[in-house]
């Protein structure tokens, strides 16, 4: 019987998200952050406390058309971040699985449509932060994409279990590929000089 916990990939989610927030963010590179006043600051947070809900509803909008029960619950990834998490109540073939995972791909298409079509610095953060929320669900499909596609998957919250094997995303290297490339995405935002986060007192 194989299983998947997320929590086993704590450090490498930790780095996956940043760096895909920062590729995100080259992606819309009009974009400027400023948190001169409580109004700046309130229109940077408005877009990332809106994209929780909207992230996890579409989870759970896949899992009831896919006629599967839903359960909603909150977790933590290493020792301080809580994350919210939609749960299957129903096994689902592991292909079906996938759909249920990469679900929130759809916020991030319609808000990157928008964000551009609108020049909305709005649109492209809840595209970013949407983004980035999506390092543990594109692991997981990385997980599901390797196995039978009728592999039947149980979801218990924070583990995945099935009676087929639950193979590693990727290979151990790859996690210190992940280290170097977020290194470098860092270095690349500091030299091209796309982000500017003003404080002002």
């Amino acid at each position: 019987m194989g299983e998947l916990k997320l929590s086993d990939y704590s450090s490498d989610i930790a780095i996956l998200s940043p760096f895909l927030l920062i590729v995100s963010a080259l992606a819309v590179p009009w974009v400027e952050v400023s948190l001169s006043s409580l109004v700046d600051a309130l229109y940077f947070l408005l877009p990332w406390v809106l994209v929780v809900p909207l992230h996890e509803g579409l989870h759970a909008l896949t899992v009831k058309l896919l006629r599967a029960k839903v359960r909603f619950g909150v977790t933590t990834i290493g020792k301080v971040a809580l994350v919210p998490y939609v749960a299957v109540g129903t096994p689902l073939p592991a292909k079906r699985y996938t759909l249920v995972s990469l679900s929130p791909l759809v916020l991030s298409a319609i808000s990157f449509s928008l964000a551009w079509a609108l020049r909305s610095d709005f649109w492209a953060l809840i595209y970013i932060f949407n983004t980035a929320g999506m390092a543990g669900d594109f692991l997981t499909a990385l997980v599901l994409l390797k196995m039978p596609g009728d592999a039947k998957v149980f979801d218990e919250g924070t583990v995945l279990r099935s009676k087929n094997e639950m193979p590693r995303p990727y290979p151990l290297w790859v996690s210190s590929l992940l280290k170097a490339l977020i290194v470098l995405a860092f270095l690349l935002v500091l030299f091209l000089g796309r982000v500017e986060v003003v404080v002002e007192r």
